[in-house]
């Protein structure tokens, strides 16, 4: 089969045209790949850190058609699905008490295990999620973000009618807005300094802010606000953005510490504000909500793909990622 196949650390990676093709374990399904989009934490194993073991085909998130189940499946051969790659033992004190992405023995498609950046992939069947047609596949591979986002909404507390303001239009930003928009905000503006993220941001209906020409203070005060952009800047605008009492959710992760100016911290302080820490999802029991959601914003989730490129040109195009020699949105790797 194609695959993009992690060797080792410092880019040792390459297009691989005959790699061998996963077995189905009992109880897995093998999945015939046709979206993955390459995520933010795949680029920094593809430039220097490498993953857990060599060799390993990264990609987490991804759809595609069944093309093989074990006996007893609840799928059959050509099921249209999108993939949830977290695979937790379920028996640990993290599963039991806080979810999938606390438990102290994981697995992971894209790190851990074989992941979707080939034509075919391995995949519990508990982690399969039915699409309604394979003409939702495309958005489909935006499942794994959308749990991202869908998670950090419901983490905020957020209820209908409200103002909130992103920070970041991103993948994820973008997808928190679209979960916003479902649960009835009265308003949600996307604030990011990429101005191509913005006119993304903007064809998908939401009001956007430059940070660099706009006065943060000047802008009218929120109920919510969402940090998704890896930034203590962004956190110090959030908190001027922020009403008292109100909210401000941290899903955005540096890569260096996070420092917030004192009067920032005063403000958050005197304000009584809340800040809460967000990671992962947990979206057992409402897959079939998410799939409709899917579907609802096909569109929307399609427009914030900004590059699909066939698997043939991904080594390059990846390189290209790394060396940051264009500006991209969502890249996704086509089979």
């Amino acid at each position: 089969m194609k695959a993009i196949v992690l060797h080792g650390k410092d880019g040792n990676y390459r297009y691989e045209p005959n790699w061998p093709s996963p077995a189905c374990p009992d109880g897995w399904a093998i999945i015939k790949v046709a979206y993955c989009g390459v995520c933010g934490s795949d680029i920094p194993r593809f430039a220097s850190a490498g993953s857990y073991h060599h060799p390993m085909i990264l990609g987490h998130e991804f759809s595609g058609v069944v093309c093989e189940t074990s006996t007893g499946s609840l799928f059959k051969m050509g099921d249209a699905v999108a993939v949830s790659p977290i695979i937790p033992c379920g028996r640990c004190g993290g599963c039991l008490g806080m979810g999938p992405f606390h438990c102290e023995s994981y697995q992971f498609l894209g790190s851990r295990n074989d992941g979707g950046f080939a034509e075919y992939c391995a995949v519990p069947e508990s982690n399969l999620i039915k699409l309604e047609s394979t003409q939702l596949l495309k958005a489909g591979c935006l499942v794994e973000p959308m749990a991202v986002g869908l998670h950090t909404v419901r983490r905020s507390g957020f209820t209908a009618g409200k103002k909130a303001v992103v920070f970041g239009a991103g993948p994820i930003g973008l997808v928190i807005g679209l979960w916003l928009r479902r649960f009835g905000a009265g308003q949600v503006t996307m604030v990011d300094l990429r101005e191509r993220n913005n006119e993304t941001a903007r064809a998908m209906g939401f009001d956007t802010v430059n940070p660099t020409r706009t006065d943060m203070s000047s802008l009218d005060k929120v109920d919510y606000a969402f940090e998704a952009a890896g930034s203590g800047k962004a956190i110090s605008d959030a908190v001027a953005m922020l009403k008292g009492r109100g909210t401000l959710t941290v899903v955005g992760r540096d890569t260096k510490d996070t420092v917030i100016p004192l009067r920032s911290f005063e403000a958050l302080m005197r304000g009584e504000m809340s800040v809460l820490g967000c990671w992962g999802y947990d979206i057992r029991g409402e897959e079939t909500f998410v799939s409709a959601t899917l579907k609802e914003y096909k569109e929307h989730l399609e427009a914030l793909i900004s590059h699909t490129i066939p698997v043939e040109e991904a080594e390059q195009v990846i390189g290209d990622m790394c060396a940051r020699k264009f500006e991209y949105c969502k890249v996704v790797i086509s089979f």
